[in-house]
């Protein structure tokens, strides 16, 4: 069968991830932010499908979920954004300071979203949009890949997943190709019925490569005064040998 490339829909995109599953591991570590904070405004910019959002509902007054992807924010809003406190906003970086909401006590850019901007450029521009939207005391929580190149190394295929619906087996693999500046990301994704294999995609994109160093000298850069590394899941000090990936937790002061 012939190998096909396409944009990855949300609903691909959503069977790929056990949603219950890591929210149950990153619950804890969202609850404590919120508390030790007092955060009741929350902007969460690349939403996505909305998961995320849908969770920081039952702990602040105000949510502002937002993504450059119509097709993202619709299935949000019919399929997993229940909550009346949380707003759809179709926007990007490139327009998130026209949006007529803020300053937010947490800005959250979560799942990798900043290094698929694709460049150094982009990327600065994001942190300092991010700055711009926070409170005085605010707090930004950016999630990306650890893009040690030995860690990358280690990590280059991700275990395939296969996921069953509508009779159908969906089994996707996750494949990194580490560059110095861009790294590539292939999700292939095969469809199988009956036990025959009824399709087969492949969605190649490119990422900045981004290393925690250079990603630490672009948030200063921003205006960003404290910065913090975990690891995965929120509960220990990031560890660039090992951990997959990390949480930036960074303040204007």
């Amino acid at each position: 069968m012939k190998e096909k490339n396409f944009k990855l829909s949300p609903e691909f995109y959503d069977l790929q991830v056990d949603w219950n599953k890591r929210l149950d591991k990153e619950r804890d570590f969202f609850i404590d932010i919120f508390n030790k904070n007092n955060i009741e405004s929350v902007l969460d910019i690349g939403c996505g499908t909305g998961h995320h959002s849908q969770l920081f509902s039952g702990y602040a007054k105000e949510v502002i979920a937002a993504d450059p992807s119509e097709e993202a924010i619709e299935f949000a809003r019919e399929k997993v954004v229940k909550s009346s406190n949380v707003t759809l906003v179709k926007e990007g970086f490139e327009g998130l300071d026209k949006i007529p909401y803020g300053p937010f006590d947490l800005v959250t850019c979560l799942g990798n979203t900043i290094p698929i901007l694709g460049n150094r450029r982009s990327i600065k521009q994001a942190l300092k949009k991010m700055k711009n939207k926070l409170a005085k005391n605010g707090l930004a929580i950016v999630q990306f890949l650890n893009f040690n190149s030995d860690v990358m190394g280690k990590n280059s295929f991700y275990a395939p997943k296969m996921v069953e619906k509508n009779g159908k087996n969906y089994i996707f693999i996750k494949h990194f190709e580490y560059g110095k500046i861009k790294t590539r990301v292939d999700f292939i994704i095969t469809v199988i019925c009956e036990d025959k294999v009824e399709d087969f995609f492949v969605n190649s994109s490119y990422l900045c490569t981004l290393e925690t160093g250079l990603f630490i000298k672009m948030a200063r850069n921003a205006g960003f005064k404290s910065i913090e590394l975990l690891g995965p899941g929120g509960k220990n000090v990031f560890n660039k040998k090992e951990d997959i990936s990390l949480y930036a937790l960074m303040r204007r002061q």
